[in-house]
C-alpha cells in the first residue's frame, strides 16, 4: 500500500479542448490503482471533489481518501501544455486549508498550492511541484530513505545552488536523499545516487500528452521502488517508458513486462541549433500564439527566428530578403498553417525548395490545400504541443 499526497485539480487544455479532474495526487492513484496497488489518498478540495473521490472508491476497491475541507475547486487551465497555465481563483487569494498529517511506510508526496502537509514515512519520493519557494522536505517530514524527484529550476530553488555539482551535495547532505532526480523535458533526466550519475533516456511517441507526464513519472517510480522493490537505475527507466506510454496513449501501464518499440531520443546538443517560425502575426490573436510558441522554443534551450520579433513590420522587400535567409540559416522549419496565410504558403514552399525539415501545425485547413508540400521532408500535426515536441525530435 502506498499513501499519496497531493492535489485534486481540474484542469482545461484547449490543445486538446478537454476538461478533466486529475491534478498530481489524484494522477498519481489513478497509475497505481491500475496496477493493482493499494492506495490511501490524502487531499484537500470542496463538495465537488469529495463526491468526485466518492465515486472512484466505487470503481477501485483498494481506494481510501481523506479529504481536507477546502473552499475551492482549483482550476488549471492550458492555452497548450508547453505554455503556463492560468490558474482559477489566483493563488494569492487561496485560503490555506488545516495542515495535512501522514504517517506510512510508503509515501508519494506532491507540492499543493492550497494546503501544506507533514509526512513521515520509511521510502518517501518528494517532488515540489514549484520552482516558487519549493518546500524542502526536511521542513515538512521525515524519511528513513528520501528520493527527490525535480526538475533543474526546482533544484536550484531548494539548494539555492548553481552547479550539478552543488546541488547534489546539497541534496545529500542537507536533506539526507539517497537519490535525487533531475529532469529535462525531452532531453531525458539524470539520476544521482551514492557516488553513481545514470542518465535516464526519454521516448519519442507519436503523441506527446504532456499534462501529467511528470505526475506519471514520479508515481510509476514510487511504484517501482516501494512495491517491486527494484533497482533505482531499473526503476528510473521504467519510469521513463511508462512515461512515454501515458504520454502517446494516456495509458496508465506497468511496463516491466511489456513488450512495446519504445524508441530512444538520441540526445543532442541543441545550443547552435535554429528554429524557424513561419507563421501569420497580423491579429492579436495571432501574435499571442507565435510569442507563445517563440517562448516555449527558447525554453529548450535552441535558438529561434521569428519574423516578427528578429525582423519586425513592414512593406519593405529587404523584410522579404531577411525572411528567405532567416530560412537558409535555420535547420528546420516551424509553420502554423491556419487560414493559409499566403506568406507562410511561401516561406514553406522556399523552405521545400531548399530541402528543409518542416513541421507544420494546423487545426482548420483540408490535407487537400497542403498537398504541394507533401513531397518535402514535413510533417503535419493537429496537436500543437506534440507538434513542437517533434520540432526537437527533428533537430
Amino acid at each position: 500500500m502506498i499513501s499519496v499526497i497531493g492535489g485534486t485539480y481540474r484542469e482545461i487544455d484547449y490543445d486538446d479542448i478537454s476538461m478533466d479532474i486529475y491534478g498530481s495526487g489524484f494522477r498519481c492513484c489513478k497509475f497505481l490503482l491500475e496496477n493493482k496497488c493499494a492506495v490511501k489518498y490524502f487531499t484537500s478540495g470542496n463538495d465537488e471533489v469529495v463526491n468526485y473521490l466518492k465515486e472512484n472508491e466505487k470503481v477501485y476497491n483498494d481506494f481510501k481518501f481523506e479529504c481536507t475541507e477546502s473552499d475551492n475547486l482549483i482550476t488549471f487551465k492550458y492555452n497548450f501544455a508547453l505554455d503556463n497555465p492560468n490558474i482559477f481563483p489566483h493563488i494569492l487569494n487561496l485560503k490555506k486549508t488545516d495542515n495535512i498529517q501522514v504517517n506510512n511506510e510508503n509515501i508519494i508526496c506532491y507540492g499543493m498550492l492550497e494546503s501544506e502537509f507533514t509526512a513521515n514515512g520509511g521510502k518517501v519520493v518528494y517532488d515540489p511541484q514549484t520552482p516558487i519557494k519549493p518546500k524542502k522536505f526536511s521542513e515538512i517530514g521525515k524519511a528513513e530513505q528520501l528520493i527527490y524527484i525535480v526538475n533543474l529550476n526546482e533544484a536550484k530553488a531548494i539548494s539555492s545552488c548553481n552547479t550539478i555539482e552543488e546541488i547534489k551535495n546539497y541534496f545529500f547532505n542537507e536533506e539526507n536523499a539517497i537519490a535525487v532526480i533531475i529532469k529535462n523535458g525531452p532531453f531525458g533526466a539524470k539520476l544521482f545516487y551514492k557516488n553513481n550519475e545514470f542518465h535516464i533516456p526519454s521516448y519519442v511517441t507519436e503523441n506527446v500528452n504532456k499534462i501529467g507526464s511528470g505526475d506519471i513519472f514520479t508515481s510509476s517510480f514510487g511504484y517501482y521502488w516501494m512495491i517491486k522493490n527494484l533497482p533505482l537505475e531499473e526503476c528510473a527507466i521504467l519510469a521513463s517508458k511508462t512515461t512515454s506510454l501515458y504520454c502517446d496513449k494516456k495509458a496508465y501501464i506497468d511496463t516491466q513486462e511489456f513488450n512495446y518499440d519504445f524508441i530512444e531520443f538520441q540526445n543532442k546538443n541543441l545550443i547552435d541549433k535554429q528554429i524557424y517560425i513561419a507563421a501569420p502575426f497580423f491579429s492579436i490573436a495571432e501574435l499571442i500564439l507565435i510569442d507563445k510558441i517563440r517562448n516555449a522554443f527558447l525554453e529548450f534551450g535552441v535558438k529561434v527566428f521569428s519574423p516578427f520579433h528578429d525582423i519586425g513590420l513592414g512593406d519593405d522587400e529587404s523584410i522579404a530578403f531577411k525572411d528567405l535567409e532567416g530560412i537558409k540559416n535555420s535547420d528546420i522549419i516551424f509553420c502554423v498553417f491556419d487560414n493559409l496565410d499566403s506568406g507562410t504558403l511561401i516561406e514553406s514552399g522556399f523552405s521545400l525548395a531548399m530541402n528543409k525539415k518542416i513541421i507544420g501545425y494546423h487545426r482548420t485547413c483540408e490535407d487537400s490545400k497542403l498537398l504541394m508540400l507533401k513531397p518535402g521532408k514535413i510533417k503535419i500535426f493537429k496537436h500543437l504541443t506534440t507538434a513542437m515536441y517533434h520540432t526537437i525530435w527533428n533537430l
